[in-house]
């Protein structure tokens, strides 16, 4: 997996992602994708990927409770791809 900061290199790192199971917000920090809910609103927006969000409660791997984490997760993927 690339550890470029490009944004298409976020595209392709969210949905590898995403199509192996729904990701929060902090799972795709934790892959380089420090702007997930513009990566998201993007795939959505101009290459019309489906993604639900839900919000949520993580625990991170601190210990710390965060309430309303967004929870991705790809519903279809346009036939063309990005």
């Amino acid at each position: 997996m690339s550890k470029s900061s490009a944004t298409r290199e976020q595209y392709k790192r969210v949905i590898e992602a995403l199509r192996i199971r729904p990701q929060t917000s902090y799972d795709l920090r934790r892959l380089g994708v420090y702007q997930a809910p513009a990566r998201i609103k993007e795939l959505r927006d101009r290459f019309n990927f489906v993604i639900s969000t839900d919000p949520v409660v993580i625990v991170d791997r601190d210990g710390y409770r965060h309430a309303r984490v967004a929870l991705y997760t790809l519903m279809s993927e346009p036939a063309e791809g990005i």
